[in-house]
């Protein structure tokens, strides 16, 4: 056995109460981007992952000390969760059997890259990161709040969109975002109550859209404008529609943005909205 009793094995339906405990302790609500949701976690929250994703628990002397969740992205294995409570053990020679344990769970699914997210405020994972060479590649920012000002630019038409135009949307979401929208994402989001989806128009034809729903409490929100279209205002406007929306329903407004994406950062802030969270993306080669 290695040093301090420190063991990693699957998590069982019987360790929901400990793994909410950690991570209530590392996190206090807000935005996880594990579960995709705001707020406190829930049972539920971990019946869904375990469906969905690995969870390993971290023992110390078999006492619950840490969690890492495996996850993907895109086709790539992801350490979306990395949380080891301090003082659990030996710090560095803990970090070192995790990070070891880590190298050979990503060898055993023949990756190349071993790649870990990490909350800014996750200490332990910031120090894998920083002990054993890896390189910082992208950052995931949560931001909420914020205004925006209501009226189109000249020669510009908003107009609520339903069911029937998501072919429109899902083009402009790949068009202005890069990301696919599936033909499923859309019918789920249709299906569900608080959704404002709202088409920006330049002589009848679609240049932009927001997608705005109310979700665990929180509204989120989503906005694209062509290439074309951009620096007249237009993605101000709609973000108004967004706002606007969450205020009627009294939730407060979240997003998200990649932290490497500066014309997001910039618009984001514009809007006078707040870094609540960031998830820092680290790796580096087997």
């Amino acid at each position: 056995m290695p040093p301090f009793g420190l063991t990693f094995r699957p998590s069982e339906p019987g360790d929901v109460a400990a793994l909410l405990a950690l991570y209530d302790r590392h996190y206090r609500g807000g935005y996880s981007v594990c579960f995709d949701r705001y707020g406190p976690a829930t049972p539920q929250d971990f019946w869904w992952v375990q469906s969905e994703k690995t969870i390993t628990l971290i023992e110390v002397n078999r006492k619950p000390a840490g969690v890492v969740i495996l996850g993907r992205s895109g086709r790539r294995l992801l350490a979306e969760e990395v949380l080891l409570d301090s003082g659990a053990a030996d710090t560095a020679d803990l970090l070192r059997q995790l990070h070891q344990w880590l190298t050979q769970r990503f060898q055993q699914e023949r990756q190349d890259v071993l790649s870990i997210r990490a909350a800014e405020t996750n200490a332990a994972a910031l120090a894998i990161a920083r002990s054993f060479g890896f390189t910082f590649t992208n950052a995931l920012v949560v931001a909420a709040g914020g205004e925006a000002d209501g009226a189109p630019p000249p020669g510009y038409l908003l107009r609520r969109a339903g069911p029937a135009e998501g072919e429109h949307i899902a083009r402009l979401h790949e068009d202005t975002l890069g990301q696919a929208l599936r033909g499923k994402d859309l019918e789920v989001l249709w299906a569900r109550p608080a959704v404002r989806v709202v088409l920006a128009e330049r002589e009848k034809f679609p240049v932009g859209f927001v997608i705005a729903q109310v979700r665990d409490g929180a509204g989120r929100w989503t906005v694209g404008v062509r290439e074309g279209h951009r620096g007249k205002g237009l993605g101000r406007a709609l973000a108004h529609q967004a706002l606007q929306f969450f205020r009627g329903t009294r939730v407060p407004a979240v997003t998200l943005y990649w932290g490497t994406d500066g014309p997001a950062a910039r618009f984001i802030h514009a809007l006078g909205a707040k870094t609540e969270r960031v998830y820092l993306y680290f790796e580096r080669p087997l």
